[in-house]
């Protein structure tokens, strides 16, 4: 008698142990979606603002296409899919090999006015489809950008 009260008492331990190991899992998978959705928020929010930039001006269409290249990558949903974005593809492709911050600081003056001139090459080859796809970075964005 003696030991099957002992096995019930272990027995309701362990499903003690589960039950709080079960919430605790649960707790941490919950945590685990919001801080992956609060991530992609950030992604699509970044893009929005990196499509508007792009569209009014005020940042160069190379940097653009290449910092909308990290993040469309990070988010990875298919959005290589989309025929209006392969240019910041091609483009960060075209332009991934050239200097920036602190390294274009020590190219000579005629190394950075090579690449300036190969990033204006660039530009003027693609500008009008870069500007089409940073339209399209704010039209897919546009849910983010409301709130």
């Amino acid at each position: 008698m003696a030991l099957l009260c002992l096995a019930i008492v272990i027995v309701g331990v362990l499903l003690l142990i589960i039950l709080r190991m079960s919430r605790e899992l649960r707790r941490r998978r919950q945590r685990q979606l919001q801080e992956k959705a609060q991530a992609e928020y950030q992604c699509l929010s970044n893009l929005n603002v990196i499509g508007r930039a792009m569209q009014e001006g005020q940042m160069d269409l190379v940097e653009g296409c290449l910092r909308a290249r990290v993040i469309i990558d990070i988010l990875d949903a298919g959005w290589w899919q989309d025929d209006q974005l392969t240019v910041i593809e091609l483009v960060s492709d075209s332009t991934a090999h050239l200097h920036t911050h602190q390294a274009r600081s020590t190219l000579t003056a005629r190394d950075r006015m090579q690449e300036d001139q190969h990033r204006l090459q660039i530009i003027s080859q693609h500008e009008e489809d870069i500007l089409k796809a940073a339209r399209q970075l704010i039209s897919r964005t546009h849910h983010v950008a409301m709130h």
